[in-house]
Parts: C-alpha cells; structure tokens; sequence
C-alpha cells in the first residue's frame, strides 16, 4: 500500500474587478496577484501544514492590505506555534493597522485548513468564504458545502437544511462577522469543524468570487488520476463562461497515494 500524503495547489483571478483583494496562503507564501496558479504543495500524513484564504471587504478602506495582513499574522502564528485564536488575531489585526489611521475599519474575511494529525482537517472561518468537500461517500461522487456563512440571510434560514436555498434580496447577503481595524470591533467565536478524508477525497476552500458565479454542483468532479492542476483549470474555464465580475480564489486540497497525480 502507498504512503497516503496531502497534495494542495489553488488559483486566483480578478476578472473585471479593479483590485485584487484576495490573498492565499500556501506554504508559508502569501500570494496576491491578478492571475496565479500556485505550485502543487505535497505533504506527508504526519507533517503538520496550513492553507487559507482571506477575501477584503471591498467597501472598506484599502481591503487588499487587510486580506494580505490577515493571512501573515495567520502565518506568524502558526509558524510559532500558536493555536488558532480568532478574537488573539482580531486584536493582533488592530494593532497592526493602528498605525495606519487612514485605514481605520479596514475589514476581511477568512477561512483556514489545518493538519496536524492523521487523515483530519481542521477548518475555521469568518465571513462567507466557505469550505466544501469532494466525497466519495455516496454512489455518485459529489461536491457539497461544508461551511455557514456568517450573512444576515444565514442567520434567518439557520434551523433549515444547508442546500435549502431560494432567490432573496442582495441587502440579506450582509456580513454579519469579519475581521475590523476597529478597537470596539469584537469576532464570535469560531466553531472549529473537523473532516476525515480517504484517499482521492478532496477538500476545497473558496471565496464568494467561486460559488457566486458557479455553483459547486456544476463544478469538475475530481477523477482519482486527474491532477489539481488541470481540475483548477477546468474550473477556470467554466469560471470564464459566466463572466464574474469579482475576484474569485480557490485551494484544493486532496488525500492521494504517493505514486499517483502527476503535476
């Protein structure tokens, strides 16, 4: 039997939008660019790692610095060692932009997987990037949403079924909880939420560039001998299909054996 390790690679676009106010996290790096396919990153099952993504609130000052920020402090923190704590990263956030008056409520998102044991993930979020898995659980292999969003609209279909979803008014999208350069600006605590994958299972996070333009029912399946990188570029294409207007930002992360998906 193979050795089963995490192999991980994402892409992000700014399609029409002017900036780019999304960043990733990938291998200690945090990228930000207008169009980048990063490098496929493969872990043993035993080595700890992180990926996120943060996703700047465009109607705050200079968002592209708060998603880029959050991501470093995300890295400082666990390169240290330190257990995620999102009300420790809000006050560290504050600080930083403190300095910076001009960007006073400076706000962001972000989603995060961890590994730091076996075949477990860990994901943590705030605001609506969302987590979905790729499993094999059922007879049709499918993509499904794993992660809330933290939205007016959320908080009234709570007690209703994730998938049940109907046609309501942009103003219910609002953001309920995301990241502030604000001294009175308090986070909730985050759930933790704890996946088990087997192998050729996948797990992707994305920001709301991703699922508002196609929905994750319309997205690739994941063939145990297609690789990350020409799943993401399918996802690209279809992606282009639609003509979004934001930034759109994906990682995908997948349990594989060793000598299978090629770069």
């Amino acid at each position: 039997m193979n050795d089963l390790n995490f192999e991980l690679q994402g892409f992000s676009l700014k399609f029409k939008s002017p900036q780019q106010q999304d960043a990733m996290l990938i291998a200690h790096k945090v990228l930000q660019h207008d169009r980048i396919l990063s490098k496929r990153r493969i872990y043993p099952i035993h080595e700890a790692w992180c990926t996120a993504l943060a996703d700047g609130v465009s109607q705050s000052p200079q968002a592209q610095l708060a998603s880029k920020k959050i991501l470093q402090l995300v890295d400082q923190n666990q390169s240290m060692q330190v257990p995620f704590n999102f009300a420790l990263l809000q006050q560290q956030f504050c600080q930083y932009f403190s300095q910076l008056p001009e960007h006073h409520g400076t706000s962001t998102t972000l989603i995060t997987l961890t590994h730091s044991q076996s075949q477990f993930i860990e994901i943590q979020h705030l605001g609506n990037s969302r987590a979905y898995l790729y499993s094999l659980a059922q007879a049709t292999p499918q993509w499904r949403q794993l992660t809330r969003d933290h939205s007016f609209i959320e908080e009234l279909l709570a007690p209703t079924d994730i998938q049940n979803r109907v046609s309501y008014a942009s103003c219910y999208d609002m953001l309920t909880q995301y990241f502030c350069a604000d001294d009175s600006h308090e986070v909730c605590i985050s759930p933790l939420q704890e996946q088990f994958l087997t192998e050729n299972e996948a797990l992707v996070i994305c920001t709301d560039g991703i699922y508002q333009s196609l929905a994750c029912s319309d997205w690739p399946l994941l063939q145990p001998d297609l690789s990350l990188a020409n799943w993401l570029l399918q996802l690209k294409e279809k992606l282009e299909q639609h003509k979004p207007y934001d930034n759109a930002s994906i990682v995908i992360v997948r349990l594989t054996s060793s000598k299978v998906h090629p770069q």
